[in-house]
């Protein structure tokens, strides 16, 4: 029985299974994923399902995440009485910035029942977990944390959900000392061209990014927990040369867009 931890997948399906074959996933073994199932790739929807078939693998929300919940019925209203829907600047946001169009057409091609059973799954989720494997602690979340929240007495239900999605962080983001903060959201090759598609770890090895941008035609990291173990799949997307100003801006337009919403 192993633990493995996986992030931003963005509907990269092909790549997602590839790595199960690699790591030799059974159901004896646990996958968390770190955020972002969906948007951007060809094949979110079939994705979501299939780690919904399978009781071993869990989510840790991202900001894709709460879009595909928050909009899912919204999605099914407008499949059933066959309209278009209220597309707010949250929405459009979602659709039109962040790669959102593939994943609710697809999410409203499916049948009733399907997507019921998606709308269900994702209304039972969670924000950061901890974890405990072979005696070492792991907390797992998306984005990360900054400003106030950046101190060793924080308790993680005091943090805002905005914060825990959306944080666009520095390599060393841990203000814990017990234990070791697994993040995605922002791909690793933002940090240096030094970790294009690779896992970085931070100088004290506190914090581990593990967005190792798959969807932007790098890699799909996955990290072992039981013996720090990584694994690597080469992505089928395109190589994009995405600069960190560019990725930067765009990211403070969708987040300003998307937390009016709440």
């Amino acid at each position: 029985m192993a633990t493995y931890v996986m992030s931003d997948l963005h509907g990269c399906k092909a790549e997602f299974d590839r790595m199960l074959e690699i790591i030799s996933f059974t159901e004896y073994d646990d996958l968390w994923i770190v955020g972002d199932i969906c948007d951007r790739g060809k094949s979110s929807i079939p994705l979501l399902q299939e780690i919904i078939s399978h009781s071993n693998m869990h989510i840790v929300f991202g900001n894709h995440d709460v879009w595909l919940a928050r909009y899912c019925q919204e999605l099914i209203d407008a499949k059933k009485d066959n309209c278009s829907v209220d597309m707010t600047d949250d929405m459009m946001c979602w659709l039109h910035d962040n790669g959102g169009y593939r994943t609710a057409d697809a999410f409203i091609d499916l049948p009733f029942p399907q997507c019921y059973d998606i709308k269900l799954y994702l209304e039972d989720h969670e924000f950061y977990r901890y974890l405990s494997v072979k005696g070492k602690k792991f907390l797992l979340v998306h984005a990360g944390l900054v400003g106030e929240y950046m101190r060793p007495n924080v308790r993680m239900s005091e943090v805002p959900v905005q914060m825990l999605v959306w944080s666009h962080v520095p390599e060393e983001d841990n203000p814990f000392d017990d234990c070791t903060m697994i993040v995605g959201h922002t791909p690793t090759f933002i940090y240096s061209p030094a970790y294009d598609g690779k896992i970085l770890h931070s100088a004290s090895d506190k914090t581990i990014h593990i967005d190792c941008g798959c969807v932007y035609g790098r890699t799909l990291g996955c990290l072992r927990l039981d013996d720090m173990k990584e694994f690597y799949i080469k992505s089928t997307y395109p190589y994009m040369k995405y600069y960190p100003d560019d990725y930067l801006n765009t990211w403070r337009r969708s987040h300003k867009k998307s937390f009016a919403h709440d």
